[in-house]
């Protein structure tokens, strides 16, 4: 999984790894990350049940202050191009980004909430929620995929910090989406970057029904005639992400 999102970054070979210390220790697992990316800097940090920023703070000596930083989580499933992301970055020149989607997506079905953002006509975010959608039907809000841009590691430094003393949570936890508010409200420059393509992966039914879906749309003239209508749009996007991305 993490070699899949690592792959969503062709090219980059600056990479920080924040791995929990116990996760560390499992044979192999080092090797298998310095495989993927043999220049990349591994940290290993004491598990926390309080999210991903706390995460992010713990390796902050190895965030450099003036360079740019992507911080992604690693269990998502993607359709983009990379490329054409640094470019919209290059041209808008933001603050901060965040890669977002809306619409039909398979996992929206369900009754999860995820972080949802108001933004303008321009794609400029004017509001973050975590766990919540901003419009009765979540397929009509922006939803952050899990990968943020910072314009340097010092921005991204200074509002961790901010939201970690204020104690800016939702259910305990300090999640990066948390991070954005704060900064528009300084009046900086927040962009959402949409895909068409996205899906969670967060717990093993998440992966097992994605793999289930792409077997099918391998083959969808044999699945169609076995599925419920209400089943169609969902075979019907992943035959489309197959057709675009491949099998991933």
């Amino acid at each position: 999984m993490v070699e899949y999102v690592v792959s969503l970054f062709p090219g980059e070979e600056n990479v920080l790894f924040v791995a929990n210390n116990e996760h560390l220790k499992t044979p192999r697992l080092k090797d298998v990350l310095l495989r993927m990316k043999p220049r990349a800097t591994i940290a290993g940090i004491e598990h926390k049940k309080r999210g991903p920023v706390l995460s992010i703070l713990s390796a902050t000596d190895h965030i450099r202050d003036h360079e740019p930083v992507i911080v992604t989580y690693c269990d998502f499933n993607m359709g983009w191009d990379y490329s054409d992301f640094k470019r919209t970055i290059r041209e808008k020149n933001p603050d901060s980004a965040s890669v977002c989607y809306r619409g039909f997506h398979p996992h929206l079905l369900g009754p999860n909430l995820y972080a949802g953002v108001r933004a303008d006509d321009d794609l400029n975010a004017l509001e973050v929620k975590e766990k919540f959608s901003f419009t009765e039907n979540k397929m009509e809000t922006w939803q952050q995929a899990g990968i943020f841009y910072f314009r340097n590691g010092a921005l991204l430094k200074k509002y961790a910090n901010e939201i970690v003393e204020r104690d800016v949570t939702c259910n305990g936890e300090h999640f990066v989406s948390l991070l954005f508010n704060p900064m528009i409200r300084d009046g900086l420059f927040s962009l959402v970057y949409p895909v068409r393509y996205f899906c969670q992966w967060g717990t093993p039914e998440d992966l097992e029904e994605y793999n289930a879906w792409m077997d099918a749309a391998a083959n969808p003239r044999e699945t169609e005639a076995h599925l419920a209508s209400s089943e169609a749009d969902i075979l019907d996007y992943w035959r489309l992400y197959r057709e675009q991305f491949g099998n991933s």
